[in-house]
């Protein structure tokens, strides 16, 4: 996936096209950073976020939005909940994530 590719050489990358996908391998992996978008197969990025928060998955781990669409309250939610530590804002670049990946570790 392209997202892995551009940060291979930044951080050890794990994607999905699934969300069900991230949340099996998110119960035996530890993270450091989750990474969602909104608009997903199955369900929305809060939806994920949300089902990681209630069965206990990634409780440690730095969760951050990347979308190019989410409604204001959906987002001011997420943040207000702490289901999301940031949210990034598409077109992102490349600089812009690692820093901020950087400054979050």
């Amino acid at each position: 996936m392209f997202f892995r590719e551009m940060f291979k050489l930044d951080f050890d990358i794990f994607t999905t096209s699934s969300p069900l996908e991230a949340i099996e391998y998110l119960k035996s992996n530890e993270v450091d950073f989750v990474l969602t978008d909104q608009l997903m197969p199955e369900m929305t990025g809060v939806q994920f976020l949300k089902k990681l928060k209630a069965e206990k998955i990634t409780t440690d781990s730095t969760k951050i939005m990347v979308s190019g669409y989410a409604k204001a309250g959906e987002v001011k939610a997420a943040m207000d909940s702490k289901l999301i530590r940031e949210f990034v804002s598409k077109p992102w670049s490349y600089d812009g994530i690692v820093n901020l990946l950087k400054e979050l570790q």
